[in-house]
């Protein structure tokens, strides 16, 4: 199989070893060339530099004739990113990240990708009792239902002007979808600057949604 890990971090590396010992052709995307250097050298696979969640980054990688796409990297906004134009734009059937934040798997799992985790919540259900696929499958899709998208205008004295998203200290279980700057939609990545008057759409669980108008319109 022909997999593409996106992440060159620690789970990263895992991910590669583990991939590489089960013979599959692993290719890595990493942004830090320095990184990228020492798991080449280690592992003699191809890697590629730059930002995995840009589509021509996407493309040298191989992703029209990958299988799989893991995106692991340590920025929520980005893997999601990663993983929906993996789907929609390059139809790869299996999609997998690893969300940092636990709680924001089923965020994930709601916008489409196929399975999102975070070790918090597997060690979790591991230690509260034996787990099989179709448990953790329900585990990780439990309470969606209480989802909601939440639109948020940024006033132009905000205090959150200018701050990359990756900077901001978001509610737990909470994500954005995308930003609407004037007549363009944005997709929001861990490197996208809040301006005034944006408009954010971000999915939450219903209870959150006056704390994320207020970390945006608070003094």
């Amino acid at each position: 199989m022909f997999v593409i890990v996106v992440g060159g971090g620690k789970v990263g590396r895992y991910l590669i070893n583990d991939l590489l010992k089960k013979g599959n052709k692993v290719v890595l995307i990493e942004h830090d060339q320095e990184k990228g250097d020492k798991i080449k050298e280690k592992y003699g696979i191809e890697v590629i530099w730059g930002d995995g969640s840009e589509q021509k980054v996407l493309e040298k990688a191989g992703i029209e004739s990958c299988e799989a796409v893991l995106a692991v990297t340590e920025d929520d906004q980005d893997n999601l990113v990663i993983c929906q134009l993996a789907e929609r734009k390059y139809n790869i059937p299996r999609t997998f990240t690893r969300v940092n934040t636990p709680g924001n798997e089923k965020l994930f799992n709601w916008l489409g990708v196929n399975v999102a985790v975070s070790s918090a919540s597997i060690l979790s259900a591991l230690l509260d009792q034996e787990v099989t696929s179709k448990d953790l499958e329900v585990f990780f899709n439990k309470g969606q239902d209480n989802l909601k998208l939440v639109k948020i205008t940024v006033p132009e004295d905000s205090p959150l002007i200018n701050k990359k998203l990756k900077d901001i200290d978001l509610p737990l279980e909470s994500v954005l979808v995308t930003i609407l700057r004037g007549d363009k939609p944005i997709v929001p990545r861990g490197n996208t600057r809040i301006l005034g008057m944006d408009m954010i759409l971000a999915l939450a669980e219903g209870d959150l949604k006056e704390e994320l108008l207020g970390l945006f319109n608070k003094r």
